[in-house]
């Protein structure tokens, strides 16, 4: 249960943080998602189900301020959750250098996946939006990779099997 109250405490200060501070560190009005890198650093870090579940809510709080194309991040999210989880796998998740170079590429795939999505929807956005979002992403993974890192091996966030 404590996981569960961490958990939403700590989305919904990045959700806070994604609509108040980041607008004002933005750079040519790219700005970086806080709420999307922890998602994709706690996917890595926590494995499938877990990442399917923290997809679903930052996608769904995500959407609630993305006026055009309601879903597209819920989906993205989930999706790209998914395969963080399976990145994940493979990773030595103590090292930050090959997690962080994930939550980029896996940033930029979802510039890409919204672009599309919005296209097909009839709103144009600019394509290069993707690319920069990452590599601000990127920046910012950095440091939330470390935390999340931390704290998901406290020892309440650590499942353990009781027989």
């Amino acid at each position: 249960m404590k996981k569960i109250f961490v958990l939403a405490c700590t989305i919904l200060i990045l959700l806070l943080v994604d609509n108040c501070v980041s607008p004002f560190i933005g750079i040519n009005g790219y700005s970086p998602s806080f709420l999307f890198v922890f998602a994709l650093s706690y996917s890595i870090i926590s494995g499938e189900w877990s990442c399917i579940w923290i997809g679903i809510v930052t996608g769904f709080l995500q959407d609630i301020n993305f006026f055009n194309g309601l879903g597209a991040n819920l989906f993205t999210n989930v999706l790209l959750c998914f395969v963080a989880g399976q990145i994940g796998k493979n990773l030595f998740k103590e090292k930050i250098f090959m997690p962080t170079i994930s939550i980029f590429g896996l940033a930029f795939i979802k510039g890409i996946l919204l672009f599309v999505i919005l296209y097909m929807c009839g709103e144009f956005t600019n394509i290069y939006f993707s690319f920069y979002n990452a590599l601000y992403d990127f920046v910012v993974a950095i440091l939330i990779y470390r935390i999340t890192y931390k704290l998901c091996q406290k020892e309440y966030m650590i499942k353990t099997w009781k027989f």
